[in-house]
């Protein structure tokens, strides 16, 4: 399909820094691709000297498959071939690993040590040096500030965990600005600004607005009565425009005690809802209607408590630092901030900016303030191409900043472009219109602004988007309230609202099987779910119903009934004396050993005897004790062991076992210290305390299963029927909370009376609040907005309610207060303004849920081979000019084999023809000195015309290869292939000090021809050559065998 006249501008336009504004389903990674391929396929700018920057890994590599696949197509000139050679150590990266890299390059100028620059932390490891860090702050702090501070919290119902927990909000925020410590010092001893005070009229604002709302609809029951009321809150929002509090409070006073009341009947008609909202209202206002000087007394008793609060946590990140040095690892944040102080220094600030000629930015809308100024020190003024979409921001609780790309959007300057991306090509015509009649409504409202604007409404992209047949958004529900009354069992409210609950997950099982009954297969249905807590429960149920089903389940890999045998395996085969571990080993089918077998030896067991002494001569502890010859084994090889004893892997586990116990060994694997398990066991443990790793996917991708996925993990996918699980309450996240911490406004801390007895919402705490409120409300409908925008041909959304009729006003600013939600936001917009894009689906009844089937029918027994058995051995082209004596033993390290190996990387890795400075600071960040006849001879190979030639054809470093050969496996790596139109080159490289051509020749001819053997045999029309190069005679030499 030819792009579309924006989508080409995006593409072609150069010379000018770049936003493409780009709604969902428009395109815009199919813009990026092309944009980045054209760069290096028509402007020639070498892949090497482009920096494109995703948000997720996934959309890195599918960005260098797309590129590859581009080049794989084109003439194989020697442009093309470089370009291939360098795809995969190009720059197309998340934020975070382009920040790892300038680490790794320039880590002695933070300055840390190379081992740190290369370690990042794992969760647990983190989160072990964080809690230390912050017990040692807390004893290093003056005791007589930390104890009025934990007076402070208990005084408010907190405890010392609340301490930590806050402590860690105000780091997660600070780390997001580009000097994390300045800005909390920043915090210190700060009067309330301009900012909060508007926040805290805001708040007053807003209740009055919506008094006077329900005023305004009540008038036609009381005209005189609401009439007087919306007079007298008229002149109270008055003041506040004015910010006036003292008046206002006044004002407001006078209206609560001089207007009569609010009856629940007016003229025999029931107005009690409407009363309980209009009540509520007032109370909130009351709650907080203190007098001045009180707010006033409260913002200075708290500005001690804020100072230790942020020395405290000033201490905290200081050890945090000092520990993660001790342990030389690094984490994400450390990443951005080494990198930003790395980029601030003028000399790498250049030589960045000179490197890279392009910069392309992917979900620019979530990016954050720190990572923004990172981009700036090395852009130029006019090579960066920024993509991404306002409404689609959902990461605040990653201090996201969506104002920065509205910033750039605003900007008007020669060097500026704002290209917008309005044509959807995803979703069915009814779907684009439902989301742009439903949007423009709940984003553009009083309370919270214009934020929905002319340029976000979605064309459709496509002719068959408008044939398709076309699907109002369904909205799948029960209501409890009316099927109470109807059953003949008596049912309360709470009963009938649970039951209700847990029956939604069984509307969208049901509706899911009538759509598969049509012919829809499973793997065209995505369930979306706000966050990953229903999705266990919405598993079970879907799987009760024999619906296949792929979730997204945040925890359960360690509790895995497979996962815990084998840990326990592992930490009995390194102590013994584990009594818990053991036993748990022991009666698994891998020890296979019964539990009265044990418990006989236990009968006059001594308190402090271990399990391990009262039975390990018994003979039932053989077959254990057979594993412990492994146990000082490589860790990967030690599992591999547990696995096949008593062919536990084989027949004792389900397939959904089998695909966790692939994974852990995948993680055992790629441990560095392969022989340490203590270490191994201390991080595991540590991450299987905190439970927070999913089970590892027992299907493919391509799989014919439902997908449960959150709104989040949905963004950029696609999927042809979509069902949201909506919700119809938010919960309050913000009044509770003695402290509270915003990118902008600060810090703010709640109220105490002077006697410390009694809470009171402060005035910071009550603009906070505020502003914390309607961020969250624009964010969650960008999460919304995300989720709507999923589908291709049908969306249902699905919820339980008590009443439809509680949704009978309009979407207004007290509607919106009321936080009932994504379903509140729906019903009170299509309730009031019907339209053929939205329909009602209600079920009277509720479904009878199918006993699942027990988990254990998956265990399958396996067949074994039967056949006849052949020896298969293994060898190395190196292994092939070795003699079969034994060598003497040389424990040093040898100077020569890590100079070798440093050659072979440099000349691998640095870009040819080889420059003097590439090579010294290649070996520099490898700690290693070259000397000046290192750089000659490495030099060298500048002016061997036979390398030359290599260079300019297809080639490979490093090339692996296998092949069998007479029962006999082959493999290896070659140190340079080159495929030539005529034949094909093989180079080794060589540092050894020799006499002549002829020991090299004599010492690796058997190792070249291996070597020519095995590519033979996968090329065999092909003329082979063989090369030696001598680094130390400067010669090439050819093998003429």
């Amino acid at each position: 399909m030819p792009f579309s006249k924006a989508q080409q501008q995006a593409i072609d336009l150069r010379n000018k820094n770049i936003l493409v504004s780009a709604s969902a389903g428009s395109g815009k990674t199919s813009v990026l691709v092309e944009r980045l391929c054209k760069l290096v396929l028509v402007d020639k700018i070498s892949i090497d000297r482009i920096l494109a920057m995703t948000f997720t890994e996934d959309a890195a590599n599918e960005m260098k498959d797309r590129l590859k696949k581009r080049l794989q197509a084109e003439t194989q000139t020697d442009y093309i071939q470089s370009q291939l050679a360098l795809l995969e150590t190009a720059s197309i990266c998340t934020i975070d690993g382009f920040c790892l890299s300038i680490v790794k390059n320039y880590y002695y100028k933070v300055p840390i040590s190379y081992k740190m620059s290369k370690s990042v932390a794992s969760s647990a490891q983190a989160n072990k040096a964080f809690l230390d860090a912050y017990n040692e702050a807390c004893n290093s702090i003056d005791t007589n500030d930390f104890v009025k501070l934990k007076l402070f919290f208990s005084s408010l119902g907190k405890t010392e965990d609340d301490i930590l927990s806050n402590i860690q909000d105000l780091i997660n925020v600070a780390m997001s600005k580009p000097d994390s410590n300045e800005w909390i010092r920043s915090l210190m001893n700060k009067p309330c600004s301009e900012k909060t005070f508007n926040w805290f009229f805001q708040y007053f604002i807003e209740q009055i607005e919506s008094m006077i709302e329900i005023c305004k609809n009540m008038k036609e029951a009381d005209e005189q009565l609401f009439s007087l009321k919306e007079e007298n809150l008229n002149t109270c929002l008055d003041f506040l425009y004015k910010k006036d509090y003292a008046f206002f409070k006044k004002q407001f006073e006078i209206y609560f005690n001089n207007t009569p009341g609010f009856k629940k009947t007016i003229n025999k008609v029931s107005y009690e809802k409407e009363q309980g909202e209009f009540k509520k209202i007032e109370g909130n206002i009351l709650n907080v209607l203190y007098e001045k000087e009180e707010y006033d007394q409260d913002l200075n008793n708290n500005i001690e408590r804020i100072n230790t609060f942020c020395t405290l946590s000033l201490l905290t990140m200081d050890i945090f630092a000092r520990k993660k040095e001790e342990m030389e690892i690094i984490d994400f944040t450390d990443m951005e901030h080494f990198a930003y102080k790395l980029l601030k220094q003028p000399m790498i600030q250049e030589e960045v900016r000179n490197k890279y000629r392009m910069i392309l930015v992917d979900e620019f809308q979530d990016t954050n303030e720190l990572q923004e100024n990172i981009i700036q020190c090395f852009a130029r003024k006019d090579n960066v191409f920024r993509v991404g979409d306002i409404k689609q921001s959902i990461y605040g609780f990653r201090q996201a900043r969506p104002e920065i790309m509205q910033g750039h959007m605003d900007k008007e300057d020669e060097n500026s472009c704002l290209i917008v991306l309005d044509e959807n090509y995803r979703s069915n015509q009814s779907i684009v219109e439902f989301n742009n009649e439903f949007y423009d409504h709940i984003m553009n409202t009083t309370l919270l602004g214009e934020n929905f604007r002319q340029d976000d409404i979605a064309k459709v992209g496509t002719a068959r988007q408008k044939d398709a047949e076309q699907h109002p958004v369904r909205f799948l529900y029960t209501e409890y309230l009316s099927w109470m009354e109807a059953q003949e069992k008596s049912f309360n409210k709470i009963q009938a609202k649970s039951l209700h609950k847990n029956n939604v997950y069984d509307l969208i099982a049901n509706d899911i099987l009538t759509k598969h009954e049509q012919g829809i297969p499973y793997s065209s249905i995505c369930i979306l779910t706000r966050t990953h807590s229903p999705q266990e429960e919405l598993k079970k149920v879907l799987e009760a119903y024999e619906i296949p089903v792929l979730a997204e389940i945040d925890h359960g890999f360690y509790t895995n009934h497979a996962i815990q045998i084998v840990l326990s395996t592992l930490i009995s085969l390194n102590d013994p004396n584990d009594d818990i571990a053991l036993m748990a080993s022991l009666c698994s089918p891998i020890g296979n050993v019964l539990y009265n077998d044990i418990a006989g030896c236990c009968i006059n067991k001594e308190k402090n005897t271990s399990l391990y002494s009262l039975v390990k001569d018994k003979p039932f502890m053989q077959s254990w004790q057979q594993l412990r010859q492994y146990k000082n084994e490589t860790i990967s090889d030690l599992i591999r062991h547990i696995y096949n004893h008593n062919d536990f892997y084989f027949n004792y586990t389900t397939n959904q076992d089998k695909t966790n116990l692939d994974q852990f060994l995948e993680m055992a694997s790629q441990f560095e210290a392969q022989n340490d398990l203590d270490l191994f066991l201390e991080q595991i443990i540590n991450d299987s305390n905190q439970d927070a790793v999913g089970e590892a996917y027992p299907y493919g991708k391509d799989a014919n299963v439902v997908k449960i996925k959150t709104m989040h993990h949905s963004k950029g996918l696609q999927f042809p029927i979509v069902y949201i699980l909506s919700s119809h309450t938010t919960k309050d996240k913000y009044s509770n909370n003695p402290v509270l911490v915003d990118p902008v406004l600060g810090i703010s801390l709640n109220a105490l009376d002077p006697s410390l007895k009694f809470k009171r919402t402060s005035l910071s705490h009550l603009a906070f609040v505020t502003k914390k409120n309607h961020d969250d409300l624009k964010e969650e409908m960008r999460v919304f907005y995300v989720a709507t925008t999923r589908a291709e041909k049908e969306l249902v959304i699905v919820d339980y309610i008590d009443d439809i009729n509680s949704y009978s006003s309009r979407l207004n600013t007290s509607s919106l207060l009321e936080k009932s939600s994504y379903t509140g936001w729906l019903l009170h917009t299509y309730l009031n303004k019907p339209s053929s894009l939205f329909k009602l689906d209600k079920k009277n009844q509720l479904y009878k849920r199918p006993v699942p089937r027990k988990k254990d029918d998956n265990i399958d027994t396996n067949q074994f081979y039967q056949g006849s058995i052949s020896s298969i051995s293994g060898q190395t082209a190196s292994a092939a000019k070795q003699s079969l004596e034994w060598p003497d033993i040389d424990l040093t390290k040898k100077l020569s084999t890590t100079r070798g190996t440093l050659f072979h990387e440099i000349v691998a890795n640095c870009a040819y023809p080889y420059q003097e400075e590439d090579c010294i600071n290649y070996a520099h960040k490898h700690n290693f000195t070259l000397q000046a006849t290192d750089i000659k001879q490495l030099l060298s190979l500048n002016e061997c015309h036979v390398y030359k030639k290599m260079m300019q054809n297809k080639h490979e470093f490093e090339c692996s290869y296998i092949i069998r050969e007479n029962e006999k496996i082959y493999h290896g790596f070659i140190d340079l292939i080159a495929w030539h139109p005529e034949h094909i080159s093989i180079l080794d490289f060589k540092t050894d000090t020799v006499q002549n051509e002829t020991e090299l020749i004599d010492k690796y001819h058997a190792q070249l021809d291996t070597y020519k053997k095995a590519i033979h045999l996968i090329e065999p029309d092909k003329k082979i050559k063989t090369y030696i190069y001598s680094f130390h005679l400067r010669k090439i030499i050819y093998l003429n065998q």
